[in-house]
């Protein structure tokens, strides 16, 4: 924070100090007898006196703003000394019940937790379970069904060579009704 100038009686603050300082601000204004919110009262000379002093305290404020975090870093243990036994054990007393009904609440949270990824490992293995089961079918209808099509084949294999050996056989008693035919009006027309 850059140093603090202070501004002369009379004088504008500018607006970084303004926006730091609002009650300094309005404190100058009052000690100068600018208030515009008021009447200045000339029958109290003593309160333009301390509007004075205020005035020329303006530029420490800043380093008194510094310093209260300081006090309280200084007044911490001076006030923790001045504890008594029976407070510090209450203290302690809540604390470890505090603490107890933590670790219980985390102890329940584990064990529903466990419950429930154990329930969902059982659900989880017993599907598994019935999908192997249900490959296990798909994988035997797959082997009937082709044990089943290698049957077909064969039979229909059979089948056109008979169909094959009796129209060889057809081709042959029609050749031989031809000739037959064929001898018969020959001997006929003799």
């Amino acid at each position: 924070m850059p140093a603090e100038k202070p501004t002369e009686r009379g004088a504008p603050a500018s607006a970084p100090d303004r926006a730091h300082y609002p009650n300094v601000d309005r404190l100058i204004e009052l000690g100068s007898g600018k208030d515009d919110k008021g009447p200045p009262d000339p029958k109290e000379p003593r309160d333009h006196s301390m509007w004075k002093l205020l005035l020329q305290l303006r530029p420490f404020l800043p380093y008194l703003t510094r310093l209260v975090p300081v006090l309280d870093v200084v007044a911490a243990p001076l006030q923790n000394a001045g504890m008594t036994s029976d407070v510090r054990k209450a203290v302690a007393e809540s604390m470890a019940e505090s603490t107890s009904k933590l670790q219980t609440a985390l102890q329940s949270g584990q064990r529903d937790v466990a419950a429930g990824v154990t329930s969902t490992l059982d659900k989880q293995s017993l599907q598994i379970k019935r999908l192997e089961e249900e490959l296990a079918r798909i994988r035997h209808a797959a082997d009937k069904f082709a044990a089943d099509q290698g049957d077909i084949a064969r039979d229909v294999n059979q089948l056109a060579r008979l169909v094959r050996i009796s129209a060889a056989w057809l081709a042959v008693l029609l050749v031989v009704v031809i000739v037959m035919t064929g001898l018969l009006l020959v001997h006929l027309l003799r």
